[in-house]
């Protein structure tokens, strides 16, 4: 009579090692903070979009939508969704936010982000793979993502815009320094009042304003638009 327990225990061994269902989970956080000065904020995700609209005078709203995907092993997806819900990343000095800032438990967990800021908010926005929306804070801005586009309107000052893979769209209020540049998508400036720099690995550019300081723009595939009117 053949032994046949060999075969059953590599079976279940196969069995033990085999991966579980990937699962996908979500919840929200949602906090209130308050500044007594100008608000220096700086956003970063992983992954997930970040949209940023200006709020009243003094407080920073801030609303999390946190997803969770992969595999059970470890801790569950509830576990890390509620763990993350629980003690969003956010850290406050004075009038220095810093949102994103620490990654413990975002393993395979991914925050969008929508945010109220007062005006003149200095801000840095940047998201590993996701689209960026920022709006009329009337300050500087730097915005980069990995893979996604970036729109932002309403910013002055020293402007930087990049995105590995993705379209820069920007009405700006006179910005005078303006840094803009795409691996490979589109980019539609507008606003300038000073010197720009503008690049593109694949994709057309087209720059609106006053160039009362140089302006350097540079492609490798594409078409270059420049419109030098009135363009406060």
């Amino acid at each position: 009579m053949q032994k046949r327990f060999p075969i059953l225990a590599m079976t279940a061994a196969l069995v033990l090692l085999m991966p579980s269902v990937a699962r996908a989970a979500s919840g929200t956080f949602d906090r209130t903070l308050h500044v007594s000065g100008t608000l220096m904020l700086t956003v970063h995700t992983g992954s997930g979009y970040i949209h940023v609209t200006p709020g009243p005078a003094g407080v920073v709203h801030i609303v999390g939508h946190v997803q969770a995907n992969g595999w059970t092993f470890g801790p569950s997806l509830e576990d890390r969704i509620q763990h993350v819900v629980n003690n969003p990343p956010i850290e406050q000095a004075g009038n220095t936010i810093t949102i994103g800032g620490h990654q413990d438990w975002l393993n395979n967990v991914s925050v969008d982000y929508e945010i109220t800021a007062p005006r003149g908010t200095q801000l840095d926005a940047g998201t590993g793979s996701g689209d960026l929306r920022l709006s009329d804070l009337d300050s500087s801005l730097r915005a980069s993502t990995g893979s996604g586009d970036i729109q932002a309107s309403g910013f002055t000052g020293h402007v930087e815009l990049r995105s590995g893979s993705g379209d820069i769209h920007a009405d700006l209020q006179s910005a005078n320094d303006v840094n803009a540049h795409s691996g490979s998508g589109k980019i539609v400036v507008s606003g300038i009042n000073g010197g720009v720099f503008a690049e593109t690995g694949s994709g057309n550019i087209e720059i609106t304003g006053r160039p009362a300081d140089g302006w350097q723009l540079g492609r490798g595939f594409g078409d270059v638009t420049l419109n030098t009117g009135n363009e406060g």
